[in-house]
């Protein structure tokens, strides 16, 4: 994904429970959200052959704060949300680990397997 692109954020409304707040866009920026694949060779050697999967989203914590949770959503590769559908439900991408800096916030992202052919 390149600067200027859009992607979509779904909250998680509840720890055990699987209901999301509406998606939110989020267009790609420097400095202040931007995504990635995974590619170093740290990643490689930890991923192995799931490395397609994993992405690294880096968003500028004065602007989002402590926003993002594991189990939150993302529609990521210009997937978009489906009008009039449980909000989440057709996200391709889950938050895997969330670490906070004082200046960026690290997201690990992993691309979901989708049964509907998507």
């Amino acid at each position: 994904m390149k600067f200027g692109d859009t992607i979509y954020y779904c909250k998680k409304k509840k720890e055990e429970i699987e209901e999301y707040e509406k998606p939110k866009a989020i267009t790609l920026k420097m400095n202040f959200f931007s995504l990635m694949p995974a590619s170093e060779y740290t990643d490689v050697m930890i991923y192995g052959e799931d490395i397609n999967t994993r992405y690294r989203a880096y968003a500028n914590f004065r602007i989002w704060g402590r926003t993002f949770d594991i189990g939150d959503k993302f529609y990521i590769d210009y997937a978009k949300p489906i009008e009039n559908e449980e909000y989440g439900k057709s996200a391709n991408a889950e938050v895997t680990a969330v670490m906070y800096d004082n200046f960026f916030v690290k997201i690990e992202i992993r691309k979901l397997v989708q049964t509907d052919g998507r």
